[in-house]
């Protein structure tokens, strides 16, 4: 167990944003402002393909964070009735009599060690952790839901599964690009460009869909 990156993630929550979706779009914009700076600047393709990379690690980096951050959101405003039976499938792990011991030397609470433990790299894992803390398919949900701007139909928007395969690309991508660089593998702008505005689609729709979970499951002693 690495204590050690265990607090530095809690140091880094804390210094963002308590909303994940907005903690998320501020990590968003950064990247994506600079890219479309550089592009009106004229900038050659070789410099947008070499900005659009670094684009879409930020992007999943971002991504991975407002699942993370969504799932700490859980532990600290939900009733723990809502999730205290969900804990083993969530962190099924046993911990050693040392490892007991650091953990309550450096303060780090039990709820901190699960939020820690997953990694959202992939939408196999987002659809596994959410499905078990929502207790309905999160990804079916995410694909039946649309929204819209208040008396404005024609900005009606929705999540397909197209746009969660896009997403899945987008990680792999991602992958690829950090671990494995192939100066041969080629993808127009266009498509990444096209594969990031899905990926923002299935976060802003996981958005709506747990920020009315957490509306329904708010602890009492927070309304007060």
């Amino acid at each position: 167990m690495d204590i050690d990156k265990i607090i530095e993630n809690k140091k880094a929550r804390n210094s963002r944003n308590n909303r994940p979706i907005s903690a998320f779009v501020e990590l968003y914009q950064a990247t994506d402002k600079a890219f479309k700076e550089v592009v009106d600047l004229g900038a050659s393709i070789e410099t947008q393909e070499t900005l659009i990379k670094n684009h879409v690690i930020n992007i999943v980096t971002a991504i991975e964070v407002y699942y993370r951050d969504m799932l700490d959101s859980v532990f600290k405003m939900c009733q723990p009735s809502t999730f205290e039976k969900k804990l083993k499938k969530l962190h099924d792990r046993t911990y050693k009599i040392d490892d007991l011991v650091e953990i309550y030397v450096n303060k780090i609470h039990p709820l901190e060690l699960i939020a820690n433990s997953h990694s959202f790299q992939n939408t196999n894992t987002i659809d596994k952790i959410f499905t078990i803390i929502i207790d309905k398919p999160f990804l079916k949900q995410i694909r039946q839901l649309k929204w819209r701007q208040k008396d404005k139909p024609e900005t009606e928007a929705e999540a397909t599964q197209e746009d969660i395969l896009a997403l899945q690309d987008l990680f792999e991508y991602r992958h690829l690009l950090i671990h494995n660089p192939n100066k041969s593998l080629k993808t127009s702008i266009e498509i990444i460009e096209d594969q990031i505005n899905s990926a923002c689609g299935v976060v802003m729709a996981s958005d709506f869909i747990m920020s009315q979970y957490l509306n329904d499951n708010i602890d009492p002693e927070l309304k007060s």
